[in-house]
């Protein structure tokens, strides 16, 4: 299947082929809101000597965490160059000639790098349709894959999800701090040393009729922590009490939201949120996704510390088992958090 971009430039389109198109886009129940504010999180304070600074964070993450599932981190240290160098080179893989492109190819997701375009997922009208975007996805942790090309991709890669994976565990002990456990309990019990980190980068070029097309539909990420940037052009939305937002990023701000292991480490106190991705007929769009988890072979369930007081509300599973039953089920459900939740809930 040739990809999008490919699509795009090969045709001078004006209505959007068929087999992109959702036609149910039209129920108004799922039309964004206009532009909400998420609650911003200064990372420079978790190293705060001053402790009124550091019990004003914790209380942002427990709050943002507990309320938004989702949060704008500022101050993270990582270098703007290294993230626009990121993205310059990005951009330059999926300029590559689609016979370099598709030597990563595959429907296998366990494979350790990916390289596909569109993707199928079905509503509930049973209406098949194909995602308007091209992505790349590999492994970057505990064991590290990348594409050999373009020439600097390796090393900014590399250099990035260091940086992320650093930023992730500090934001963790702050996390762990806020829902009232040891700073280390989610490092510790989660493994971190060896735990799983991918690198994912969507590309969404103009679309010419955005109204009908999915980038990516609504989801949850399996993961603990997921971070998130974008080219300054904007397409993410979330729910929140049950509606969707549009929401933006603030310069040089990484998006943040909690995972499902996040959910049934803390036990329902932080709930992974609904989430998806929609396209512009302007501008090309790329999102740059690392989702953190724990380690592979981590049975998570419920922090032992907050059982003291309340039942457990899920049961343990094995990460990696929870990650490749997930790639297997349509994005727009989460059965496997489902599942696991206890039935006297």
């Amino acid at each position: 299947m040739p990809s999008v971009k490919t699509l795009v430039q090969s045709q001078d389109l004006k209505s959007l082929p068929s087999d992109y198109a959702h036609f149910s886009n039209s129920d108004k129940s799922t039309v964004a809101g206009p532009e909400v504010s998420l609650p911003v999180i200064d990372f420079s304070l978790l190293s705060s000597t001053n402790p009124d600074e550091r019990a004003k964070v914790i209380q942002d993450l427990r709050n943002a965490c507990g309320e938004w599932g989702f949060f704008m981190l500022v101050n993270h240290g990582i270098p703007e160059n290294l993230i626009n160098r990121l993205f310059k080179t990005c951009n330059d893989f999926f300029d590559m000639p689609e016979k370099e492109k598709l030597k990563f190819e595959t429907t296998n997701p366990r494979f350790p790098v990916m390289v596909r375009s569109g993707s199928t997922t079905c509503d509930v009208s049973n209406q098949k349709v194909l995602f308007w975007r091209d992505y790349l996805r590999f492994f970057v942790h505990p064991e590290f894959y990348c594409p050999n090309k373009p020439t600097e991709f390796s090393d900014l890669v590399s250099e990035y999800s260091q940086r992320t994976r650093d930023v992730n565990r500090k934001l963790l002990q702050g996390i762990s701090q806020s829902l009232g456990l040891e700073e280390d309990y989610i490092e510790k019990a989660m493994d971190l040393k060896s735990g799983t980190q991918i690198f994912a980068a969507n590309y969404y070029p103009p679309c010419p009729q955005p109204e009908s097309a999915i980038g990516i539909p609504p989801h949850t990420d399996h993961g603990l922590l997921t971070f998130l940037i974008q080219n300054g052009v904007g397409g993410l939305e979330i729910q929140h009490k049950g509606k969707w937002f549009y929401v933006n990023a603030l310069p040089n701000s990484i998006f943040i939201n909690t995972g499902d292991q996040l959910e049934i480490l803390s036990n329902g106190k932080y709930k992974s949120v609904w989430h998806r991705a929609v396209v512009n007929n302007k501008k090309t769009r790329i999102s740059l996704v690392i989702p953190n988890g724990p380690s592979p072979d981590t049975i998570v369930s419920p922090a032992a510390p907050l059982l003291r007081e309340t039942p457990a509300a899920y049961a343990p599973m094995n990460y990696m088992e929870y990650v490749n039953v997930q790639r297997t089920t349509r994005l727009n459900e989460k059965p496997i958090l489902d599942r696991l939740k206890l039935h006297w809930l």
